[in-house]
């Protein structure tokens, strides 16, 4: 490449990385936090690192995300902040994909602007922005890996603290990195290689370890349950769902998905036998089919958790391209393979991108830019308005009304199935109770002698039964005018008390 196309390149790429920026700036200013943004936030404020790892069992991800939005949501720090540190993230992640990665222009720009680094994770607070990042360092870090192993490892640990879905990837890429330094010692005949390591490789290890504490008993929760499955059901289940997850990024049939794996599997067997080396291979293999067994046999995972899997692909990529620089710069067929798998990146972040433009889809472009994401916001700017802190508010369901509750400072929330004081949603036994109108009112004219009224934060996914109509007779204050993405539509009730 002469020096005047490298200028123009550099040139292109800089006006995508900053459009890139302002694009996904725009995007979280009109995006509304929602229920696991607000969960998130509520536990990092109320709770010490210790009472955190107490709790964290139920809520399916591990610490890293929590302690770091720690700090900024005990300082009293407006809930939004959450959003800004999430696109700050991934604009760390796409600084390092548009200026360290070797794919060609029209890739980086059209995996930019495609839902694998455009607001699904840019602008939904979520903590799958870890799992970019830190896959990203790993690629940007893999040629010293033997000589900066601490860092390497640490990395690699704190993926496996990123979320539980990149525990496989960390193990894996671990277990990559220790073969090859195996090798590398039985070649040469010294256990140097091993050593050094060492120095990292018990780092995942033990990051596994506090992974598995931190989810002990995580089965006694009654949302996550194992499915018993005979091998013949199992195995059409995990072929399902391999379908399904290519089919939810896409939009794409079957038939489509099913060339686009045959032709990554073929292209990938002959890049690692002409590298002579299948662990990146198997690393993107892994991690394909963790979430699809995952899906089937313990929860059915979403659109965050499939788009990771790109992440992973990049990474994979990445890494060939490094490969090939390492062992054999010349060999002219690895070039044309990895060549194909740009044209399968981009086919992949192309038919992504159509997608989310798409009806079909719930978090699409126009919703994004023109729809309701949550009415949590607007919910709790009435309460602050027009409701006084020290009423007593009773909310019909916990993850709904934690979204509301997270734009309050000094507001006390009751759930109306436990009669409990709550805020974040712990997924308990005692947060799925059930209740009925006249239960409700009879606890509170006895908790609260003094009150007059209470105030209900209704929801469409209500714990609250009311076979009378009572609830109907009552005062609406407020209600959410339409439908919303994420269905937290929102109706506030002023219930009075008799004596």
């Amino acid at each position: 490449m002469t020096g005047d196309r490298k200028k123009i390149d550099r040139i292109i790429l800089a006006v995508i990385f900053v459009a890139y920026v302002v694009f996904n700036g725009l995007l979280l200013m009109r995006h509304e936090q929602w229920r696991d943004e607000a969960n998130v936030w509520l536990m990092a404020g109320e709770l010490s690192p210790m009472q955190l790892f107490g709790e964290i069992r139920y809520q399916g991800h591990p610490c890293l995300w929590y302690l770091l939005v720690m700090p900024f949501a005990k300082l009293g720090l407006p809930f939004q902040t959450i959003g800004v540190i999430s696109l700050g993230i991934m604009t760390v992640t796409a600084w390092i994909f548009v200026w360290k990665t070797p794919f060609s222009v029209l890739v980086k720009a059209v995996c930019l602007f495609s839902p694998i680094f455009t607001y699904f994770y840019a602008d939904i607070a979520r903590n799958y922005c870890l799992i970019a990042l830190i896959l990203m360092l790993l690629g940007l870090l893999y040629p010293k890996r033997n000589e900066r192993c601490v860092l390497y490892g640490l990395l690699l640990g704190l993926l496996v603290q990123a979320d539980t879905i990149a525990i496989v990837s960390a193990g894996m890429i671990s277990l990559m990195w220790l073969c090859e330094n195996l090798y590398s010692g039985f070649c040469a005949r010294s256990f140097t290689p091993v050593k050094n390591v060492m120095k990292g490789v018990w780092i995942p290890l033990a990051s596994l370890f506090l992974w598995i504490a931190q989810f002990y008993r995580v089965s006694d929760s009654p949302v996550y349950q194992v499915r018993d499955f005979g091998i013949g059901e199992f195995l059409g289940e995990v072929k399902n769902f391999s379908y399904h997850i290519l089919i939810r990024m896409t939009g794409r049939g079957q038939s489509f998905c099913l060339v686009f794996l045959a032709l990554f599997f073929l292209m990938a067997v002959l890049v690692s036998m002409r590298l002579k080396d299948a662990g990146a291979f198997l690393v993107m293999a892994g991690a394909f089919l963790f979430q699809a067994v995952f899906s089937a046999v313990v929860y059915q995972l979403h659109i965050w958790h499939f788009i990771s899997l790109c992440f992973v692909f990049l990474w994979t990529a990445w890494v060939w391209y490094q490969q090939r620089e390492e062992k054999y710069p010349g060999d002219k067929a690895v070039k044309v393979l990895l060549g194909g798998f740009q044209i399968l990146l981009l086919v992949l972040s192309a038919s992504m991108f159509l997608n989310w433009n798409s009806d079909k889809e719930p978090s699409s472009l126009d919703n994004a830019l023109n729809g309701v994401y949550s009415d949590g916001v607007h919910a709790a700017d009435y309460i602050k308005e027009n409701i006084p802190k020290d009423a007593v508010i009773v909310s019909a369901n916990v993850p709904f009304a934690s979204t509301v509750l997270a734009y309050l400072d000094g507001y006390d929330f009751y759930y109306a199935g436990s009669r409990e004081r709550t805020s974040y949603a712990d997924w308990s036994e005692k947060q799925n109770r059930s209740s009925t109108f006249k239960e409700l009112t009879a606890w509170a004219e006895q908790k609260f002698p003094e009150k007059q009224f209470i105030y209900l934060l209704n929801t469409e996914d209500s714990c609250l039964s009311d076979e009378e109509g009572e609830l109907g007779k009552c005062e609406i204050l407020y209600q959410t005018p339409g439908e919303t993405v994420r269905g937290e539509e929102y109706t506030i009730y002023k219930i009075p008390l008799q004596r």
